[in-house]
Parts: structure tokens; sequence; C-alpha cells
């Protein structure tokens, strides 16, 4: 009798996590499963594996494993939210709304002491107007001081501007400037410039802000006695600002015109104090100075003023 033979090993092939997921699942729920991740529809996606796992409760260990071998090869369901298809993109969706013009100006109302052609106290009004763009700027400024003395006018002098800007860079920008001056006591019943070139922000910060332009220009006189004259000059000038204190703010501007017939050199400073919300006391020194003033005139006035700005 021959001996029993020894029992034999069985031997059970190795399957990947894959097909073994695949056999535990009930049939077509894998390919469900693996056609709606393909998809890429993340809300359809969740919807069909939740109701796979109602329906077989038994397999919703085997249904993890499924998705957790096709995650790699589709998209990640578990991790960062992806869009759906079909829905565009908040970029794309909503386009960036263009930037609002912001719009501020000030007026200022105060007295004056002045001296050089006409000497004495009166009274300053003036305000400035500033519309801003992404890349764009229009300042205005106007300015009046008027005096009297035994009912004759002994001062009378207005100055008026306009300088659109168009910014090419966060630094660079080319200007174009408009002015209009009227002073009889200084020998010109109105003078009229027009300038445009490049300008450029030195400093750019909150507590500080710097800027310098520079360019041609084209200046028409009319003086009280004697000819109209147009001459072509050239323009410089430089704008600062300074916050001192959250409530002291020191601003400088100056110009200057050069021609062949004479120049005009301009600065005013100012210190600002705030009072209350808006309102602001300003305590500033101008001077004006002509090379070649009209005859019989001086070349230099000063004027000192104190007034209270509002702005808004």
């Amino acid at each position: 009798m021959l001996a029993d033979a020894p029992p034999q090993p069985v031997v059970i092939a190795s399957e990947t996590p894959e097909v073994t997921a695949s056999r535990e699942l009930p049939a077509g729920v894998a390919d469900l499963i693996d056609a709606t991740l393909a998809s890429g529809n993340r809300a359809d996606a969740e919807a069909v594996i939740r109701a796979a796992k109602l329906a077989f409760p038994s397999a919703a260990e085997a249904i993890d494993e499924r998705v957790a071998t096709r995650k790699s090869s589709s998209f990640a369901l578990v991790a960062a939210p992806a869009s759906r298809q079909g829905e565009p993109k908040k970029s794309e969706a909503a386009a960036t709304p263009a930037k609002e013009p912001k719009i501020a100006g000030e007026g200022e109302a105060g007295a004056f002491a002045n001296t050089g052609n006409a000497p004495g106290i009166g009274l300053v009004g003036g305000f400035k107007l500033l519309a801003e763009g992404a890349n764009w700027r229009i300042a205005t400024t106007a300015r009046a001081d008027y005096q009297e003395t035994a009912d004759v006018v002994t001062r009378e002098q207005y100055r008026f501007s306009a300088e659109p800007n168009y910014k090419f860079d966060s630094r660079g920008y080319l200007y174009g400037l408009g002015q209009f001056e009227q002073d009889r006591f200084q020998g010109f019943a109105s003078r009229y410039s027009i300038s445009g070139g490049l300008g450029y922000s030195l400093l750019k910060a909150d507590d500080a802000k710097l800027s310098i332009k520079a360019g041609p220009a084209w200046r028409v006189t009319n003086p009280v006695e004697g000819e109209r004259e147009s001459v072509v000059a050239g323009l410089a000038s430089l704008e600062a600002k300074i916050k001192l204190t959250p409530s002291l703010e020191y601003s400088q501007d100056a110009s200057a015109y050069f021609d062949a017939q004479g120049s005009t050199f301009y600065t005013l400073a100012a210190l600002d104090s705030r009072l209350i919300g808006k309102l602001k006391a300003r305590l500033s020194y101008m001077v004006q100075h002509e090379t070649a003033p009209e005859l019989g005139r001086l070349g230099t006035d000063t004027t000192s003023r104190l007034t209270l700005v509002y702005g808004f």
C-alpha cells in the first residue's frame, strides 16, 4: 500500500489592491465609480459614492479603497476643492471692476500780510480740486489776494492753474500745465503760461512725498504799460509734502520759468495743523521774484498768510 502523498501547499496568486477592490464590489459599481471620478465633476462623484455606500453598506470599505486607488489618476476628491465642470473661475466669471475716479479738494480763506509792490494786510481765498484715476490725474488750483486801503485797491492778485498728468509707470508721468496770472501791481494785466514735459516721483512714502518735473514752456505777458510779449521758456518745478506728526504737515511748492528776457521764481511753503475733523489751520509764506521786473516795479514780492482750510 502506497504511503499517502504529503499534502501540497495551496498557492494563491497575489492581487493588487485595485483587483481586490474590484472583486469585492458588486458588479458594475466599480465601473460606475471609475467613470464618475474620471469625469472630474466633484459633486457628481460625491453623490455616486454616497449612493453606492447606502445601497451596499457591506462594501463601504471596498468603495473607499476603490476611490483611493483612483485619486492620483483622476482628481483629488478629498483634498483641495476642485472647480465644477463648466463652471467658470471667479476671475473669468466677474471681471475686475474699473477703478472709480477719486475726487478730493479743499477750500481756503483767511488773511495775508504783504511786502513788496503792494505792502499791507488783506484777504485771501483759494481752492484746490484733484481728480485721479488708475493712471491719470487732473489738478486745478486757484488763489486770489485782495486788499483795499482808504477805499483804494492796493493789491489784486489772481492765480489759476490746471495740470493734467498721465502716469506711464509707478513713478514717471507726462504732464501738461496751463496757468493764468494777473497782478497789476507787479506790472502785468495778465500772463498766460503753457508747458508740458516729464515728471518723476522721487519719494512715495505715506509720510513723505517728493516729485519733480521739467519741460519747455510758452509765456504770453500783457504788461500794464507796454506791448504784449510772447517768449519760449523752460519750466522746472518741485512739490514736496512731509508729515511731521499725525496732525502736523509741511508742504513746499517751487517753480522757475527761464527765458532769454527774464526769469520768474515762485515758492510757497505751508505748515498745516489739523483742528477738528477736516478743518485745518494753515500758516504759509510765498515769495515771487522777477529777474526783469517792469519799469518802476520791485523784483520781489512776499506774502504771509494765515488761513482756515476745509478738505472734502
